[in-house]
């Protein structure tokens, strides 16, 4: 099911809501009881991230959804938000029929093998550990993550190291955007 990097394929084949959804039953079964959701700017990216939060909340897990976020923003936001996992939905750069799903840890590093496999276990074997009813997770958005590390990249450059550097970003059609706006803070006006 995983790839180098997350899941990813084709919509509606490889990568589908009813993956998402079983994804989400996954991490909160593994014992993610809070985890943040986030996704890039591709259409898709807003019902695989609902089906993602569905899937942790009825199995209990408190969803924060962090909108459209690039990345790093959601992997950093991780620790900070005090979570016990990230889901973002992204192909990255993969084709536009693309799409999928990586997993986060709070050190903001991408799950591991050991933890992909006891995701992928949960969703071939279907074994979830659905919350009772009154018992089901809540969702919240969060609106502070692209501004905190906007913040946190402008206060670990030195402003005098990139004096006289003639600086390019290209965000790839993302939501990376963060990285300008931070940009923006360390050039003289």
């Amino acid at each position: 099911m995983f790839g180098t990097s997350g899941i990813r394929g084709p919509l509606g084949e490889t990568v589908t809501a009813a993956l998402a959804l079983d994804v989400g039953r996954a991490v909160a079964t593994d014992g993610a009881d809070r985890v943040l959701v986030g996704r890039d700017a591709r259409d898709s990216g807003r019902f695989l991230a609902d089906a993602v939060a569905a899937g942790l909340a009825e199995c209990g897990a408190s969803v924060v959804d962090l909108g459209q976020v690039a990345t790093p923003t959601l992997a950093r936001s991780i620790d900070r938000l005090n979570a016990d996992a990230g889901v973002v939905i992204t192909a990255s750069h993969n084709p536009a029929p693309d799409n999928g799903i990586k997993l986060w840890t709070p050190s903001g590093q991408a799950f591991d093998l050991d933890q992909r496999e006891r995701i992928t276990e949960l969703v071939d074997r279907e074994a979830y550990a659905f919350a009772a009813w009154d018992e089901t997770g809540d969702r919240h958005r969060d609106e502070t993550a692209t501004a905190a590390h906007r913040d946190a990249l402008v206060e670990a450059v030195d402003r005098e190291s990139i004096e006289g550097l003639d600086i390019v970003v290209d965000v790839g059609n993302g939501v990376g955007g963060v990285t300008a706006t931070a940009l923006a803070r360390w050039v003289p006006t």
